[in-house]
């Protein structure tokens, strides 16, 4: 494989928590040939996703997680993520109880909870909703994620009719904002709506300046393998340095 331009986008950032998104270049012939997998677990301890609402904590020596899509850890210098393309990828931090999250999202996660099974865990150890920091990744905007009516009949009636829209008119098919849904799961859990940022690009829509597209989106690719790594880590003050160049880019 050729060396592949994978871009940085930092999503959650302070002096001892480094959170971002990793884009291998969508327009890149030679990544349709792989999902990146072992390039992008370099990075990152990511789980194996299965759109589950399952949550587990990322400590001591234990590193593979099946039928998991959302990864906690209290350990710094360990840092952890998730794939998406189109998903909404969720990174959060607990300033009070130094730990972070990450977070794979899907229509099915979003419906079942997984923000909700999240937060029980960080609440059950200690973690102050009120001081949780939280950031969205790229993932598919409200303006293009079409459903059918089954769906969004589904998410009105779990109490998200709000982020169901009809853009084209109620004779069309609905759209749903899944970014707004988890926003609201988190709000409703004690997060303040000033803690969250939420993202305003569209993995299926956003472009470059030239024209291309900017994210990996398995909708508008119809199925391609190729997946964006967001990930966070609590940076140690020993291990500050080291890391830097890796997850900040620096130099």
């Amino acid at each position: 494989m050729s060396v592949i331009n994978i871009q940085r986008e930092p999503l959650l950032m302070d002096d001892m928590v480094s959170g971002l998104c990793l884009i291998p270049d969508p327009c890149n012939p030679e990544i349709d040939k792989s999902d990146l997998s072992g390039l992008l677990g370099i990075w990152a301890i990511t789980p194996v996703q299965t759109h589950s609402c399952n949550v587990e904590v990322v400590d001591g020596y234990r590193r593979y997680f099946e039928n998991t899509d959302a990864l906690i850890t209290f350990e710094p210098d360990v840092p952890i993520g998730v794939k998406t393309a189109d998903c909404v990828p969720i990174l959060v931090y607990a300033p009070d109880r130094q730990c972070v999250g990450a977070i794979h999202a899907g229509w099915k996660g979003t419906l079942g909870g997984i923000v909700d099974n999240v937060m029980e865990v960080l609440e059950e150890r200690g973690v102050d909703p009120s001081c949780l920091r939280v950031a969205f990744g790229p993932s598919i905007s409200r303006d293009v994620y079409e459903v059918d009516r089954t769906l969004a009949d589904r998410f009105i009636q779990s109490g998200f009719g709000q982020y169901v829209h009809y853009p084209y008119g109620h004779d069309k098919k609905p759209h749903i904002d899944l970014q707004g849904v988890n926003m609201e799961r988190f709000m409703r859990r004690g997060v303040k709506r000033e803690n969250i940022t939420l993202h305003s690009g569209c993995s299926f829509g956003s472009k470059k300046t030239d024209g291309s597209p900017k994210y990996a989106s398995h909708r508008r690719s119809g199925g391609a393998p190729l997946r964006m790594l967001t990930c966070v880590m609590i940076l140690s003050k020993t291990e500050k340095e080291r890391y830097a160049r890796l997850f900040n880019g620096i130099g």
